[in-house]
């Protein structure tokens, strides 16, 4: 990897290609803007990795679980190698819980 954009790149077309969730839209000066942004829907922290998304469908413990099998292999050789893939949703869709009465 060459540097942490590359590697959140990569980390969000992983992430986009999951069914369930999708990245956390960018706040760019007060404005929701309509499109995921790697330096706002990823951090790359010291000993974990980040990612805010809106679920789509429930439970969210096999999210997260899709998530770190498709983030973990892009962090081996990183010195992210090992860290903790932690999904925050930010959001429910309502479609999420499925039709109503």
């Amino acid at each position: 990897m060459k540097d942490t954009g590359e590697l959140t790149d990569k980390i969000a077309e992983a992430v986009s290609a999951l069914t369930g969730l999708r990245l956390e839209s960018s706040i760019k000066d007060g404005v929701r803007l309509p499109w995921p942004s790697r330096s706002t829907a990823i951090d790359l922290g010291n000993g974990v990795v980040e990612i805010r998304a809106v679920a789509t469908t429930l439970p969210l413990p096999p999210l997260l679980e899709r998530v770190a099998a498709a983030v973990e292999p892009l962090l081996v050789d990183t010195r992210w190698a090992g860290a903790t893939v932690r999904l925050i949703v930010t959001q429910l869709e309502a479609a999420a819980f499925g039709a109503g009465p």
